[in-house]
């Protein structure tokens, strides 16, 4: 069994990240349960709590288009400064590895938007409130983290990518984590959304401009021996307890 590293800085920051958002969400729940009102900011001017949620899920989004933040390599590979070019890689093997990963992308893109469409539909409906969304709202920023230090549903079933590091859709996180509210009406809800939505512009542009940063067979960051975060250190299935290096 290979021997789990000692926490990297990265880790750290992703852990105190975590532990943040799971306060957020627990927060919001106890608003939930005991003063809705609260998180209905199309009744009134948002109360300070709804304000202090926006700002952390914003504050979130935006920090990922910064290429000198404390963010992982999973985020930053879309920058020049977290690529090291692998030698005598095969242009056609890159190819077929950005099919494979938009694949596996459009998949997300589907569900995903299919299950917020569905919350967007309900809503209209009058079956879910606006509280209810907000509450969603939280679970999915803190859902994010999850997903980078547990267990990714989209990464074990669609994606099927070795690793957070590796992943195509990393700063998808941003519009996903809004998503429950894209189909509220208002300024709160849309900023949020769309905020989301220019940080996956920015991804997807790169991307598609720079592929070779985006896959661990032209990047050396990207591989196990080069890898110095151990993000995965807890994740299951795709832990390094279960895996050989690259």
């Amino acid at each position: 069994m290979p021997t789990i590293p000692k926490l990297s800085k990265v880790t750290r920051h992703y852990l105190r990240d975590f532990s943040f958002r799971l306060a957020v969400f627990l927060f919001v729940a106890t608003l939930f349960l005991f003063r809705p009102d609260w998180l209905d900011f199309t009744g009134n001017a948002p109360v300070l709590p709804l304000l202090l949620l926006w700002l952390a899920v914003a504050g979130s989004m935006v920090v990922q288009l910064n290429p000198n933040s404390l963010l992982t390599t999973g985020c930053l590979k879309q920058y020049p400064t977290r690529y090291d070019p692998v030698d005598h890689y095969r242009p056609e093997d890159l190819r077929q590895a950005v099919k494979i990963q938009d694949r596996g992308a459009l998949k997300v893109a589907v569900v995903w938007l299919a299950i917020n469409l569905c919350f967007g539909i309900l809503y209209h409906r009058g079956v879910l409130s606006v509280p209810v969304l907000v509450l969603l709202c939280a679970l999915c920023y803190l859902c994010d983290l999850i997903c980078v230090l547990f267990f990714c549903p989209f990464q074990t079933f669609l994606m099927k990518n070795r690793c957070c590091v590796n992943c195509r859709i990393f700063a998808w996180g941003s519009w996903m984590m809004a998503a429950p509210l894209m189909c509220v009406p208002h300024w709160y809800a849309q900023s949020l959304f769309w905020i989301g939505v220019v940080v996956l512009i920015f991804w997807e542009v790169r991307y598609r401009r720079h592929p070779e940063r985006f896959w661990y067979g032209s990047n050396k960051l990207l591989q196990c021996a080069h890898c110095p975060e151990q993000l995965c250190r807890y994740k299951v299935p795709r832990s390094p307890r279960f895996r050989k290096p690259l």
